[in-house]
């Protein structure tokens, strides 16, 4: 594995992860700014504009720009998130220049039509629908919008409709400007030239200048609940808990808290509450981290009736875990850890995207071994630390469907807090 990158003169950043053995590459533009840069009123702007970007430059309309890719057998896709955007190929590594002109034709040059704003504004629109009618999705946007209460963390990323409805060609230019070259990366993962790369790239990007810093809050969680009654055939219950940062020393304890908790068939959620007790399909534990903070949330989903055995089930195991760990859980925690990281590692994609996160987030470029290491790192103690670290913090807590059963917020407090 041999990783380059050059720095423009203006801030951009351009990363090679050159993979000789592969006929392919992953290679696109993450940029460091999304949902989490919105301001109320334009809550769904970094996802609108991820869908209008591929719809027509000066050059190129919308076919043209699909055409240059899949006549090349390559494919394209974009994704929005709180804190990056990113717009990438996955084609044959001889094509590496056609992407490269391409993506950066789309990002420096779309001309967003108009008639294709009114088109994409009703897919948009479907696609919070869909959302919508997913009860698993809706307790997951009802525990963000808990726990990040009044934040920009805690609002949907697609945006409500009545924003959706109301974005114009002008809102579209006026948020790519935000896409200063300091927080842009543009990534090629696969059997690539660095020099090439950096050719071409620079050709387009260098000459961008530096705009304002984007509206960006810290992270403060919240408690609270969100009890939503659905007629359902299950009740989908989350709850989340103040977390840390990717850069903060406990971020590898709380992932593999995560884990030992809800991360596998051997998690202790899992074990007990589905294996011993079958009271839900689905159980499972997840950090949500970035720089600066973050939560760990957990869901379960179970019937109506098993929801007031449930949850104080789910309790005891948060409150238990606090005592401590096994040396058996937390190095079986380890070697999960190290695997999830070495798969990614054997996709492009997942290269491409941990390297240009991974650089915008911290200004680093991180080795396997690097990371092996802070994975390695964390001792028993340190997960115990980090449990009644997180635990004693505010709580958020949501549930969807029929609700008769499950205990009040109040009640959940207290089973969390018992001695």
């Amino acid at each position: 594995m041999t990783i380059q990158l050059t720095t423009l003169s203006n801030g951009f950043r351009i990363l090679t992860d050159h993979l000789p053995h592969l006929g392919t590459i992953t290679s696109g533009l993450w940029v460091g700014v999304g949902a989490r840069n919105e301001r109320p009123e334009i809550n769904g702007i970094s996802h609108f504009l991820e869908h209008m970007i591929f719809k027509g430059t000066g050059s190129r309309d919308a076919l043209a720009i699909a055409l240059e890719i899949e006549n090349r057998g390559g494919e394209f896709n974009a994704y929005t998130d709180y804190d990056v955007t990113a717009y990438y190929t996955q084609m044959a590594a001889k094509h590496v220049q056609v992407s490269c002109e391409i993506i950066g034709d789309i990002v420096l040059n779309s001309t967003f039509p108009q008639d294709e704003v009114e088109k994409e504004r009703g897919v948009v629109i479907q696609e919070i629908g869909r959302y919508a009618d997913e009860p698993e999705d809706v307790a997951y946007e009802a525990l963000r919008r808990t726990a990040f209460e009044g934040q920009a963390l805690g609002r949907p990323i697609l945006g409500p409709r009545e924003n959706v409805a109301g974005f114009g060609r002008e809102h579209l230019f006026d948020y790519v400007a935000r896409y200063d070259p300091r927080r842009m990366v543009y990534v090629v993962s696969g059997n690539v030239d660095h020099d090439t790369v950096v050719r071409r790239i620079g050709a387009m990007f260098g000459h961008l200048r530096a705009t304002d810093e984007p509206f960006h809050e810290p992270v403060a969680s919240r408690g609270g609940a969100a009890l939503l009654k659905r007629d359902a055939e299950q009740v989908h219950f989350m709850a989340a808990f103040p977390g840390v940062g990717t850069e903060d020393p406990g971020s590898y304890a709380l992932r593999h808290l995560a884990n030992i908790l809800g991360g596998g068939m051997t998690s202790r959620l899992f074990q007990e509450i589905r294996e011993k007790r079958g009271l839900v399909y689905s159980v499972y534990a997840s950090p949500l981290q970035y720089v600066d903070g973050g939560a760990l949330s957990f869901y379960a989903g179970t019937g109506p009736e098993e929801a007031e055995e449930l949850v104080p089930v789910f309790f005891e195991e948060l409150r238990k875990v606090r005592d401590g760990v096994t040396a058996a859980e937390l190095g079986r925690s380890k070697e999960q850890l190290r695997f999830s990281v070495g798969k990614s590692l054997e996709s492009t994609m997942r290269r491409a995207d941990r390297f240009a996160r991974t650089l915008l987030r911290t200004g680093e470029v991180r080795s396997i071994e690097q990371i092996f290491a802070r994975i390695d790192a964390v001792t028993p103690d340190d997960v115990a630390a980090m449990a009644s670290r997180v635990f004693s913090g505010p709580m958020a807590v949501s549930a969807v469907g029929v609700l008769d059963r499950l205990p009040p917020y109040e009640a959940m407090q207290g089973m969390l807090e018992a001695a």
